[in-house]
């Protein structure tokens, strides 16, 4: 009998240990499709969360309760309402002023555009202090929060794109209700974008004065979306790059120096800290150099040792006389 049943036995036992390999890798292969697709959606979100905080930041909120009046400045507040369908844009109407609050008749006028994740106060520059400076010179000035910024009702923050059409909103409602005379803009960062790309498109502007500005959105993110994503710039700048864009709901292309080159009859100055980290200081060097080639005046003024940004916090005396003496110039 054990040697009719031996033939029996060795057939299957060679049949299982045949197909269990086929099976194992099978599994193998399986597990693989899983990981890479569980990677690839990995690598979605991460992208788009990202761009969505990019595009979208979190708001910084106002620091001071009563604006400029806790630095004895009177003030009035305004609105653009119903922009662009539901937004809003809210601001500040600071006349010139003594240091008493006593009004002072100007017909000039300074209208700052914010940075950045900042607000209408712009305290990472020190602004209302330095909106202080100004009123007390002579100078009327508007500071307000652009749509997806402070208490404005809106979304996004586009380095310059939409900012660039907000600015002009204003500029229409500051004509409309107050008499603001002849007009500056005054733009930090990515805010000098809409001041000089609103500024050089618009007849009203006179002058226009821009801290540490870059030269070229398109360009700039190309070349430093990491930056901004804290993320692989192989991995994922492209990918963020082409969210920004559907996430903001146009193409973000803002260009400061192709209006500067195309610009007439404007005055230019141009502010920048030697050590700025993520708009080098010959960005000023260039744009003052286009806007005179192409027959406006301009100039700009290279702070020693100063961080980004910051040319008025660190050299305050040096910083507002040089602001004062252009727009004395250039504004009367």
């Amino acid at each position: 009998m054990s040697k009719k049943l031996s033939p029996a036995i060795t057939p299957k036992s060679k049949k299982e240990s045949v197909k269990k390999p086929k099976r194992t890798g099978r599994i193998i292969v399986i597990s693989c499709i899983c990981a890479v697709l569980l990677l690839a959606v990995i690598w979605a979100t991460v992208g788009a969360v990202t761009a969505k905080n990019i595009i979208d930041p979190p708001r910084r909120e106002l620091v001071y309760s009563d604006g400029p009046n806790e630095l004895d400045m009177v003030y009035e507040f305004f609105e653009v309402k119903n922009y662009n369908g539901n937004d809003n844009i809210v601001g500040w109407w600071i006349p010139s002023q003594d240091h008493y609050g006593e009004y002072i008749e100007s017909d000039k006028t300074v209208i700052m555009s914010h940075n950045y994740q900042s607000n209408r106060e712009m305290t990472e520059v020190d602004g209302l202090f330095l909106i202080a400076d100004l009123v007390h010179s002579g100078y009327n000035v508007v500071t307000f929060d652009y749509t997806g910024s402070g208490n404005s009702k809106g979304n996004n923050y586009t380095f310059g794109v939409q900012e660039t059409d907000e600015l002009l909103a204003v500029i229409d409602l500051i004509e409309e209700k107050y008499s603001p005379g002849k007009i500056a803009l005054m733009g930090f960062a990515f805010g000098a974008a809409p001041a000089i790309c609103a500024g050089c498109a618009d007849d009203r502007v006179d002058v226009i004065i821009a801290d540490s500005p870059y030269l070229d959105l398109k360009t700039y993110l190309e070349d430093n979306t990491s930056v901004w994503s804290k993320l692989p710039d192989f991995l994922f700048s492209s990918y963020i790059r082409s969210l920004l864009s559907v996430f903001a709901g146009t193409d973000l292309d803002c260009s400061p120096i192709d209006s500067v080159s195309k610009a007439q009859n404007k005055s230019f100055l141009f502010l920048h800290g030697e050590k700025d980290n993520l708009f080098p200081y010959q960005n000023s060097v260039t744009l003052a150099s286009a806007a005179t080639e192409a027959g406006n005046t301009a100039d700009y003024k290279i702070f020693t040792g100063v961080p980004h940004v910051l040319g008025y916090v660190y050299e305050e005396d040096d910083y507002i006389q040089k602001v004062l003496s252009f727009l004395s110039e250039n504004l009367n």
